[in-house]
């Protein structure tokens, strides 16, 4: 008889355990709605690389509003932000570049580090967010023009600066679903 009552004890335990531990089917879905909200603005070639993206942080699986998904949206940014222009810093550093493309890669290093300050969430409190990220765009787009003036062609600058755009085109997306909610 004490074997069957520690047998129900332990079949109970663990269905506790499990529907604690394991989100409803609604509060599931929440995450993944906010995201498609914000992937289906998004100037990202890619609804899935979007959505594949955003859900790649472990911190997406937990929003709950479309400020949090902004929020992730723009730490993700920031911290690609910070990635390209240490990319750029990395290229200056390396002996096989062209002595004349080393004035625009030290601008576009520059660029991009003083770009990331814009991906701050105080903007997204004061509804300014989508003027700063309009901003870091601006430094990215002065980064282009500095390149193709000094004709450097490098395929991992091409695709670095794609790779942020992509970041930035998601946290642009996400900015604009809390500062439009109606859109």
């Amino acid at each position: 008889m004490g074997s069957r009552n520690t047998t129900v004890l332990f079949f109970a335990a663990i269905t506790l355990f499990l529907f604690l531990h394991f989100p409803s089917q609604t509060k599931a879905t929440i995450p993944t709605e906010l995201v498609s909200k914000v992937c289906a603005q998004s100037e990202i070639h890619s609804y899935e690389i979007c959505v594949k993206f955003l859900m790649a942080n472990p911190k997406s699986l937990m929003v709950t509003s479309a400020k949090a998904v902004a929020e992730n949206a723009l730490d993700m940014a920031r911290r690609e932000t910070t990635a390209t222009s240490c990319f750029f810093a990395a290229l200056l550093k390396r002996k096989d570049i062209n002595p004349a493309s080393k004035a625009a890669l030290e601008s576009c290093s520059s660029f991009f580090e003083q770009s990331v300050t814009f991906f701050n969430l105080d903007g997204l409190s004061g509804g300014t967010a989508s003027l700063d990220l309009h901003s870091a765009l601006d430094k990215a787009t002065e980064c282009k023009s500095e390149l193709s003036a000094a004709h450097v062609s490098i395929k991992s600058v091409t695709d670095k600066l794609e790779e942020w755009r992509n970041f930035y085109s998601i946290a642009s997306a996400a900015v604009n679903a809390v500062e439009n909610p109606e859109h």
